[in-house]
């Protein structure tokens, strides 16, 4: 389904201040009391999000995750990725499992977390990105009903931006939705994105999915556009080991995220440009 504007559980998120001060103190109460679920000593699913410098950004991310509905014991891990602003005391503040990846690249900060998380299955998310509440279980859900489905991906939708309404967006989703959906027959390894992911723990540390040659920044691919994103890698990885990439495509398992993506394009004309002439036209 296209959302031409935000649902109301979205807009009922982004009404909060990003800065945790600047929030009423009654709310930041019952927020670290809700967060207090995923502070487990045996998880069957693990959320890792990276994050590097997201102080007014991932509370927001936060307050989505609190919410969830799930009935499964699951962690939460914040992988710090050497961040230099008020990151770190924000996680500690509301008891968030922090772990502190020096090296600096999102698939060291996901590998660190692969290895630190003690789930079955690992779901991973990005500190810019909104959960619903029926999230982590419907992306579970795949894994535990087919012992042959090693990988699975959600859909998301973006967020208005400075530059860009929502409505734009509900159409550029509507057209990138072909692209989608061909890419899901043949190469269904590109649909599989790091803010809305997940895999069999085991799987993962089996097939090393996260060593890549150049690793992705945080605002951005080091390198350029030919080198492989370190999610894609992994789902290819677990696909050549012989396990099935589900996709999961219902409202619960769509997110909402940051349009920087977007905008590290060069805004959504050229974003959209470029996806025609790579998956329509082959240029």
């Amino acid at each position: 389904m296209i959302h031409f504007s935000l649902p109301v559980w979205v807009k009922e998120i982004l009404e909060k201040p990003l800065r945790l001060q600047n929030n009423d103190p009654a709310f930041v109460s019952e927020l670290q009391q809700k967060l207090q679920r995923f502070n487990i000593s045996n998880p069957l699913v693990s959320v890792v999000i990276p994050a590097w410098n997201e102080e007014e950004g991932i509370l927001h991310t936060l307050i989505s995750l609190a919410n969830t509905s799930t009935q499964l014991p699951v962690e939460l891990i914040v992988v710090d990725n050497n961040s230099t602003d008020g990151t770190a005391a924000l996680l500690q503040k509301l008891g968030i499992k922090t772990l502190l990846e020096t090296k600096q690249g999102v698939g060291h900060a996901r590998t660190a977390g692969l290895h630190y998380a003690k789930g079955k299955y690992i779901l991973t998310g990005d500190s810019d990105t909104l959960y619903p509440p029926g999230w982590i279980t419907s992306m579970v859900n795949p894994m535990l009903g087919d012992s042959n489905v090693y990988c699975v991906h959600g859909s998301y939708s973006f967020l208005p931006g400075i530059h860009t309404p929502r409505w734009q967006y509900g159409c550029y989703e509507m057209l990138s939705s072909y692209v989608i959906k061909k890419k899901e027959k043949e190469q269904p390894f590109l649909n599989v994105l790091g803010y809305n992911s997940g895999f069999i723990r085991q799987k993962g540390i089996d097939v090393n999915g996260y060593d890549i040659a150049v690793q992705r920044t945080f605002r951005g691919v080091a390198g350029g556009d030919s080198n492989a994103c370190e999610d894609g890698m992994m789902a290819l990885r677990l696909q050549e080991a012989g396990g099935k990439i589900a996709a999961v495509y219902n409202e619960a398992a769509k997110v909402w995220t940051s349009d920087r993506r977007i905008e590290i394009d060069g805004g959504l004309r050229k974003a959209l440009t470029l996806r025609v002439k790579k998956h329509l036209l082959k240029i």
